[in-house]
């Protein structure tokens, strides 16, 4: 994704910020109940009143969103510009990671194993770089490569 702000609608209209409103409805108690549940199986007993509150509390904004939908833009604007800005620097960071960790890797495997594909390393005893090559059979081949 080379720019995330252009497929955000910026001028929502009322179905967007009402969609928007019941997002917040669904999205944050089952958001609270996940924690919950994986600080239940990371811990043993764990107090769910912080969980309860961010679902509520979600849940509560949500439903004002829903029912008043235009007091739902600029809440709109700076969930989707901080969505905006978080998915811009994370997939640019996998991005990175998933080249550069696996290229460097192998860059570096291959250059212990000593071994040199592109051959450029020079022979003392060669007077240049220069590889002969076979010349090919047939030039007509070319014409009919597949």
């Amino acid at each position: 994704m080379l720019n995330p702000f252009t497929q955000v609608n910026w001028q929502p209209d009322r179905a967007e910020k009402r969609r928007f409103g019941l997002s917040l409805i669904i999205g944050f108690p089952i958001f609270a109940l996940a924690l919950f549940g994986l600080r239940r199986l990371l811990h043993d007993s764990v107090a769910p009143a912080p969980f309860v509150w961010l679902g509520g509390i979600g849940c509560a904004v949500g439903v004002v969103l829903y029912l008043l939908p235009f007091l739902a833009r600029p809440v709109y604007l700076v969930w989707y510009g901080l969505a905006c800005c978080i998915g811009f620097v994370v997939s640019n960071v996998l991005l990175a990671l998933f080249y550069y960790v696996p290229v460097t890797a192998i860059g570096l495997g291959l250059r212990v194993a000593g071994r040199d594909s592109m051959q450029r390393r020079k022979a003392d005893s060669a007077a240049s770089y220069w590889h002969d090559v076979k010349p090919t059979a047939d030039p007509e081949r070319y014409f009919r490569q597949y």
